[in-house]
């Protein structure tokens, strides 16, 4: 189940503004003669892996606000996040950063390595569970100030999935049939997100890379505040989201954090989630992420199996 890794359309790295690219350059001293554009995540922006003749190498990433107005404060949330954790071999270290008002671009160190393929193999989920595990407590000591918490800014737990009730006629009857019972659960997201762990939000497979001997969260620009089980439960939804060898009612058993919890919780959690995502996938495409509409239907459809089982459950 599950139809794989998150993909957007993504500009090149050639297709990025002149003064970016020159930018590049002068940080990493010398002319970028391969360039590896990489796939993956919901961004326009360029992210690609160059490499100069001398062998200097990084990962870029980048952004302007004529291509999408939101991912450039997600960049500069990402460069915060990155330049206050601590070393770490499961956090990827920042090397630099431009920032114009318009454009922000990135420079992170370059991984020997790629996403775990969807779908996911019980390896890969149980050496991210292991990283989660340990990152907990140091993740404890980091202080940054003006987070956004999870419970104020979470539309998908608090508010979106109510948006299902008036198009239920644009979606599969089968929202419809299960509606009543899914929103019951829904209601209780929005507080069981809440809480003041530093947390990542947005655990996917496409935002872990595995090299030979690290396993490293990427993407840190959506740092959240909130209860700390919860980059625990949305990789157990990605389980369904992206697929895997073992389904998500099985990985919250497997799970040393989610397996200590009610199962209502997972239940309550995956129901707001899917419904803000079906409600989601009945809305136009935007231009600057004309994917999102498709992906957020996937995801929708691919949590249904849990879903199911997990009401059947609950009763």
């Amino acid at each position: 189940m599950g139809g794989g890794h998150a993909v957007g359309v993504r500009i090149g790295y050639v297709q990025a503004p002149e003064h970016i690219r020159r930018w590049v350059t002068a940080r990493l001293g010398g002319d970028v003669e391969s360039v590896v554009d990489c796939v993956g995540g919901m961004s326009p922006g360029p992210a690609a892996r160059v490499r100069t003749a001398s062998g200097a190498a990084a990962f870029v990433k980048a952004c302007g606000s004529d291509l999408n107005p939101v991912t450039p404060e997600l960049l500069r949330t990402e460069a915060r996040a990155l330049a206050a954790l601590p070393v770490h071999a499961s956090l990827p270290r920042l090397l630099e950063v431009f920032d114009d008002g318009d454009w922000v671009a990135l420079l992170i160190e370059d991984l020997d390595g790629s996403s775990p393929p969807a779908p996911w193999r019980h390896v890969d989920l149980a050496r991210v569970t292991d990283a989660l595990v340990e990152l907990r407590p140091v993740l404890d000591t980091v202080r940054l100030d003006g987070l956004l918490s999870a419970r104020e800014s979470s539309p998908v737990f608090a508010t979106r999935w109510r948006e299902l009730e008036t198009r239920l006629d644009l979606v599969d009857p089968w929202w419809g049939e299960h509606h009543d019972a899914l929103a019951g659960h829904a209601a209780r997201a929005v507080e069981l997100i809440d809480g003041t762990a530093l947390l990542h939000w947005d655990i996917r497979a496409d935002n872990v890379v595995v090299t030979p001997d690290r396993t490293v969260l990427v993407d840190w620009g959506q740092l959240r505040r909130g209860g700390a089980w919860m980059d625990h439960a949305m990789l157990a939804l990605d389980g369904s989201m992206s697929g895997s060898e073992v389904s998500t009612g099985e990985l919250a058993t497997l799970d040393p954090v989610l397996r200590g919890r009610d199962p209502g919780d997972l239940l309550a959690v995956a129901a707001a989630a899917a419904m803000a995502f079906a409600a989601r996938a009945t809305e136009p495409s935007h231009p600057s992420l004309p994917t999102l509409t498709a992906t957020s239907a996937r995801w929708a459809d691919s949590l249904r199996p849990y879903l199911e089982q997990a009401l059947a459950d609950a009763d």
